[in-house]
């Protein structure tokens, strides 16, 4: 497999970001009322590598009715502790679109993590989606009955009992569509995931309809000033703007009440000249995690290409933020 720190071939991103085109604007008004507080003690996310039970030539599909596809490197290992990846790609795209155009696929034997490429549910129009949150992206009933919450978590919980995955390092990696659900997650699910990075994507309208979420999560938040699908800018009545959600986000983690750190900026988007990525980084979080907010300036909604420093970063986001075990000492 090629590099994760090298563009991936032409010929396979330029196919994947056009199939990507296709991703349609999620709209609409949120009434969410406050969820639930998580229960005082929540399990653990235990599997095979804890009984030094995985198999060494693991299937490569896993979510029962809803299939996934797995990738592992091409030298897995059973006694070695992966970082589990899971791709949730925008409205009307596939998982495998999304990794593709992503560098993930590609990357798997230099990253040296376990990657799942989860498909959404089809709806009346065969567009696929994830039912995130009001504003994206179930448009009817029957969509909006799709628990996307627990299928995502049940293939994490069957990834661990499958393949041998650290399981201070579970991270998702959503566009648009899939980075709503990321977050989505990171409130509901943050007991199992300790690392997000959403793109193009945003939360809840109401701050109090993200159920509050027990444990820290890393969330790196990557958006484009020149996006005009889900506009950095927020859209009212239906989700805040990118700076908004960052805080919210810092916030949950417990970071220090105070200005961001202004990190160099960076050179992510090949369209726009420069560095033109600005970043930000909230510090003394909880845990070890931290949360930042990158703004792509003069960036749209599918940035294209990626550069090398693109892949390199957000790899390293993803992997090297694992959460420390004392997270988890309450629930023991």
């Amino acid at each position: 497999m090629r590099l994760a720190n090298s563009t991936p071939a032409l010929g396979l991103i330029t196919t994947a970001a056009l199939l990507l085109f296709t991703l349609t604007a999620c709209s609409g008004s949120s009434n969410s009322t406050s969820l639930a507080a998580p229960a005082a003690s929540e399990p653990l996310l235990s599997g095979c590598s804890d009984s030094n039970s995985c198999a060494s030539n693991p299937p490569l599909a896993i979510g029962g009715d809803r299939l996934a596809t797995v990738h592992i490197p091409s030298d897995y290992d059973s006694n070695t502790r992966y970082p589990l990846l899971v791709v949730l790609h925008g409205f009307g795209a596939t998982g495998a679109i999304e990794s593709l155009y992503l560098g993930f696929t590609q990357g798997v034997d230099a990253g040296q993590y376990v990657l799942i490429t989860p498909d959404g549910t089809l709806n009346t129009n065969s567009d696929r989606f994830w039912n995130a949150t009001p504003a994206c992206c179930a448009f009817d009933d029957t969509d909006r009955s799709v628990d996307d919450v627990a299928y995502i978590r049940a293939l994490v919980e069957e990834a661990a009992s499958t393949y041998s995955i650290d399981t201070s390092r579970v991270a998702l990696y959503g566009h648009s569509n899939g980075g709503f659900m990321a977050l989505r997650l990171a409130c509901e699910a943050s007991d199992i995931v300790t690392t997000v990075i959403s793109l193009a994507g945003s939360t809840w309208e109401n701050a109090e309809s993200c159920k509050p979420a027990k444990y820290p999560v890393s969330v790196l938040l990557l958006h484009g000033t020149a996006d005009e699908t889900i506009p950095y800018e927020g859209k009212p009545g239906s989700y805040p703007d990118a700076p908004e959600t960052s805080k919210r986000f810092a916030e949950l983690a417990g970071c220090e009440p105070r200005a961001p750190e202004l990190l160099p900026d960076v050179d992510i988007d090949g369209t726009v000249p420069n560095a033109e990525t600005e970043r930000l980084l909230y510090t003394g979080c909880a845990q070890g995690t931290e949360v930042a907010l990158w703004t792509i300036n003069e960036g749209p909604h599918i940035p294209i290409p990626w550069t090398e420093d693109a892949y390199t970063l957000t790899t390293q986001w993803l992997t090297e933020h694992p959460r420390a075990l004392s997270t988890f000492a309450t629930a023991q």
